[in-house]
């Protein structure tokens, strides 16, 4: 098969499997697996994405590494890039980058944003609206923002 690209979709420096991409989607320097689904106005830099992901609309993925079966609701910012900060500030347009880890199967609800250097495990789950700035083991609900952030085991939250 071919990749499905809505004609105003932009993809520079990118390798794409079968994939679909919707309205207004960039891709730069990243590849995409099989069966992935980039929606409206979506932008993918500087990562990779394994096979069957979905990124819905108005997300924003840069320098990440995302494993299968993950999905990432509207709106969401995964943020592979930061700038150091001094005594004297930030230095303008001195990018530091860290890469963002998301294993199989992890869900970012609508909202969600994910810091630079972060690794969530297996089959987390972080909430709508969440910010997630440390690491989540796998299996985990991650609800709220810094800096009461809370994780809760899986099976517990579903009374398993």
């Amino acid at each position: 098969m071919t990749p499905d690209i809505d004609e105003t979709a932009r993809v520079v420096d990118s390798t794409l499997g079968d994939a679909q991409l919707r309205e207004f989607v960039t891709v730069h320097d990243s590849t995409v697996g099989d069966d992935c689904r980039l929606y409206e106005r979506t932008s993918l830099k500087k990562s990779r994405l394994a096979d069957r992901i979905d990124i819905n609309a108005g997300s924003y993925v840069e320098n990440a590494d995302i494993g299968p079966e993950t999905q990432i609701g509207p709106n969401c910012s995964v943020v592979g890039v930061t700038h150091d900060l001094d005594d004297t500030g930030m230095t303008f347009r001195d990018d530091v980058f860290e890469r963002v880890v998301l294993h199989e199967g992890v869900f970012l609800g609508a909202g969600a944003v994910v810091g630079p250097g972060v690794e969530i495990g297996s089959g987390s789950v972080v909430a709508a609206g969440a910010t997630v700035t440390d690491d989540v083991g796998a299996g985990r609900i991650v609800l709220g923002s810094p800096p009461d952030q809370r994780t809760v085991d899986l099976a517990t939250w579903l009374g398993e």
